[in-house]
């Protein structure tokens, strides 16, 4: 029976374990994985023992891995997949886990690509290019990015959300048209919307 000599994490705070059998590199799995087995330097068992634990341990605490990161917030397939991945778990493991949590409606994209359009342009005031690009950066389509992004906040509408949130910045000490169209440049607003905006804010205030 082979003596596992070794479970070597690559770097430091990584999830990451590499199993060592009789001094050889044998397989790499998550941390989440070994430490319920109790399999680590010392352990000795039939091989066949250890693959069979193994494989049929990486769903169950992928999918354990997956609940727990979805109660801290919604999130899209991309990212899941990607969350999965940082903690080890094999690629192929991770979007099963995914795709199961997808069917019973536990992970959904275009609920999640509406509700983050909301948040990043109703509350956390950005343009609409601004919003398309942190939607895609989440990995969220281009078609439903501008499907859900048209909901929450209509080109004809981005004027007036870009003067309110003007009219917001022009009241803070040192505000400045500068300033002001700076901020909504960087809120992902177009320079015209964003300067008109700064211009007639300041010129109320």
């Amino acid at each position: 029976m082979p003596l596992v000599t070794g479970v070597v994490s690559p770097r430091r705070g990584s999830r990451r374990r590499v199993v060592y059998l009789d001094d050889q590199e044998w397989r790499t799995t998550s941390a989440d994985v070994l430490k319920p087995l109790g399999i680590k330097a010392g352990s000795i068992a039939p091989l066949d023992e250890l693959e069979r634990a193994i494989d049929e341990a990486e769903p169950v605490r992928a999918r354990e891995r997956a609940l727990r990161l979805l109660t801290y917030r919604e999130r899209s397939t991309a990212e899941l997949t990607a969350r999965l991945a940082e903690y080890a778990f094999p690629e192929a493991v991770a979007a099963a886990v995914v795709a199961d949590l997808e069917r019973v409606g536990l992970v959904d994209d275009e609920r999640f690509a509406r509700m983050t359009a909301r948040v990043l342009t109703q509350i956390r005031g950005m343009g609409r290019s601004r919003a398309l690009r942190e939607l895609a950066s989440k990995g969220i389509g281009p078609d439903l990015a501008q499907e859900v992004v048209d909901e929450a906040l209509p080109r004809e509408a981005e004027q007036t959300a870009a003067d309110d949130l003007a009219r917001a910045l022009a009241c803070r000490p040192k505000a400045s048209v500068d300033r002001v169209a700076a901020r909504l440049l960087r809120k992902g607003y177009a320079p015209p919307i964003a300067l008109g905006a700064a211009k007639r804010a300041c010129a109320e205030h």
